[in-house]
């Protein structure tokens, strides 16, 4: 028979200071030097390439190659079609490499520790937990529901999907909208640039390969024709590497599902709001000119500490609404995590606090939780609890002092 833990021992677990160095603290990842240094090469190529398919197009294929075949007329609306979408791309590339994917907020803890063991906690697993709060064996603190332990970036990354070595960064909260539009907008601009510019990489290589074409009005030189040609490559590279990436995660987006969660298989998805707008918008933000713009959502819909599910009533603007009135903040999160009610001790029954006390005790119920309320979590939801995050093994966090589990 486990007892449930009192709030003093829960916070024994959860201290002040320990939040406090939460927003705080040097974060320490699970990778090596070799990988790290692979992640940074990996990044800087990947942006050495972007930049050079915008230059070689903009000064090769629109500055020489075209005149040379007398289609100047076809420059200035080349010209517009393609620096639109890759500028756009080259942002958004930027945006999802330089922001915070999305770390738990310092207001979270705050709430965590305000709450105490009224706060449902449950071991992480390779499962559907909606509204509930998981422990994360790394950071030793509650996290929010859909949120995960990034191993490289050494931190719990809020609604995480995956880490990219692409960009260097992981993808979460804070920067998936960025993510998506570099795969959009990155996919749209290699196939403008393949399909702008296939027919003279054709004539370029009958050029190289000796064959006589009385197309060409003006000579071109060979550095000239061999930059455009490993423009073409480089653009049915990024196409081959994009394209996948592009069918994997807008379905994902369409039904608010994360990577790592499209792996869940325990429940339907009770993110999935019922509508490809409605899901959308949880990442995007409500609809809008920022939709398109790799820039922070006007109108964001969640916080990333909760989530809206399919069978929780919405008002017009897809935001919650309980006992007709508009939730937010921390009054939601109450709703949501199913946080316990705490109740006033009756002052006629003060006289038989003891045997009361006693009586809970042994029956492992917390006298400050309501009756009828959730059921008790057991000690080790809270002091010490298998936690497996989506990549991690399992490890047990006994009942010890602090300094004792930081080891």
């Amino acid at each position: 028979m486990s007892r449930h833990v009192p709030e003093e021992q829960v916070r024994l677990v959860q201290t002040p200071h320990v939040m406090e160095d939460a927003k705080d603290k040097e974060y320490s990842c699970d990778v090596t030097t070799n990988t790290a240094m692979f992640f940074q090469m990996t990044m800087s190529v990947t942006l050495c390439v972007f930049i050079y398919e915008g230059t070689s197009y903009n000064l090769i294929f629109l500055g020489r190659v075209l005149p040379a075949l007398g289609e100047a007329s076809l420059v200035p609306f080349f010209f517009l079609l393609f620096n639109i979408v890759w500028v756009l791309a080259l942002c958004a590339y930027l945006r999802a490499f330089l922001a915070d994917p999305g770390r738990v907020p310092t207001s979270w803890h705050e709430f965590v520790l305000e709450v105490g063991s009224a706060l449902p906690v449950v071991p992480s697993t390779a499962r559907w937990t909606p509204g509930k709060a998981t422990f994360c064996r790394k950071c030793s603190i509650p996290r929010p529901e859909r949120a995960h332990h990034c191993n490289v970036s050494g931190f719990c990354v809020l609604r995480m999907d995956h880490y990219c070595p692409w960009v260097n960064n992981c993808v979460g909260l804070g920067n998936y909208k960025f993510f998506l539009q570099l795969v959009i907008y990155g996919s749209l601009a290699s196939f403008i640039g393949i399909a702008t510019s296939f027919r003279e990489f054709l004539l370029c290589v009958g050029k190289l390969a000796g064959i006589e074409d009385n197309l060409w009005k003006e000579d071109l030189q060979i550095t000239d024709m061999v930059a455009f040609m490993m423009f073409e490559g480089l653009a049915v590279f990024l196409c081959i590497l994009l394209l996948p990436m592009l069918f994997t995660h807008v379905p994902l987006a369409l039904s608010n599902t994360t990577a790592i969660e499209a792996n869940y298989d325990n429940m339907a998805n009770p993110y999935d709001l019922g509508s490809k707008l409605a899901n959308l918008e949880q990442v995007f933000g409500v609809f809008g000119p920022d939709w398109f713009f790799p820039v922070q959502p006007f109108e964001p819909l969640g916080d990333g500490v909760s989530f809206p599910r399919w069978d929780e009533p919405l008002g017009s603007d897809n935001r919650p609404i309980a006992n007709e009135e508009v939730l937010q903040g921390e009054q939601l999160w109450r709703v949501r995590y199913q946080v316990r009610t705490p109740v006033r001790p009756n002052p006629q029954e003060q006289e038989f606090d003891p045997l009361r006390t006693l009586t809970n005790w042994i029956n492992g119920v917390d006298e400050d939780i309501r009756d009828g309320g959730a059921t008790p979590a057991p000690a080790f939801a809270y002091a010490g609890m298998h936690s497996a995050d989506a990549y991690d093994t399992g490890l047990t966090i006994l009942s010890l002092p602090w300094d004792a589990m930081l080891n």
